[in-house]
């Protein structure tokens, strides 16, 4: 194994050890690397404790293609070695902005899938990178220490193992793992704030200010959470 790898199951391992044997668990894949490593380390891991990890791919009907998209993750997870994957098709409304709107509507079918399987958990793929970003986006809306504080490790049935873990180091474990991800167009929309701080505001921290920066934003996340615990 490669060292992205041995860090990304390393990373999930002591969250399903807090699980009891027989549990299901449900893994939110997009087909992104980063979601795609995270199924890949959780069907391994959760053999060890005996516990039974469900992938759920959700369609968000946001671009044409979306279905094939959804049906390609799918045999993606079943050849990777998921017994069971849930392909949930959303309506998202945009009342609030498109990206607000995919996300409740994510968030909504993750609940829902969660009850239905009776899931005492549902791991998310966000990295390090995604919390950096979650940081500078609150800084831009002046927002306060709990904003600040950025995506929790585990909030309710949500976990998210990934924070200390890089999208290169994501990537890198598809590679070797010889899973091909996929790309979505709306992650290179710089009408997206989220995308246009990916894109553009950290590549100019880290040229002008050096590198670290998403590893810094990531550092401070952590602190200011148990400032505001």
């Amino acid at each position: 194994m490669t060292d992205a790898i041995v860090a990304i199951r390393n990373a999930v391992k002591p969250f399903l050890a807090q699980l009891e044997a027989g549990d299901n668990v449900l893994v939110a894949v997009s087909g992104g690397a980063d979601s795609l490593a995270l199924a890949a380390a959780v069907l391994k891991e959760s053999q060890e404790f005996a516990i039974t990890p469900i992938a759920v791919t959700v369609d968000h009907q946001l671009q044409s293609g979306s279905g094939e998209q959804a049906e390609k993750v799918e045999s993606q997870l079943k050849e990777m070695g998921y017994g069971k994957v849930i392909s949930k098709k959303v309506v998202v409304t945009t009342e609030s902005g498109l990206e607000a709107g995919a996300r409740d509507a994510r968030y909504q079918a993750l609940s829902s899938c969660a009850s239905q399987e009776k899931a005492t958990k549902v791991f998310l793929g966000h990295t390090r990178d995604d919390q950096a970003e979650t940081v500078l986006l609150g800084l831009a809306r002046g927002s306060g220490t709990r904003s600040l504080s950025g995506m929790a490790a585990e909030n309710g049935i949500y976990i998210r193992p990934l924070l200390n873990i890089t999208r290169d180091q994501t990537v890198a474990a598809c590679i070797e793992l010889g899973i091909q991800p996929w790309s979505d167009p709306h992650n290179g929309n710089t009408e997206f704030s989220r995308v246009k701080v990916r894109l553009e505001v950290l590549p100019v921290m880290e040229e002008k200010l050096g590198p670290g920066i998403a590893a810094a934003l990531s550092r401070s996340a952590s602190i200011l959470r148990d400032d505001a615990d």
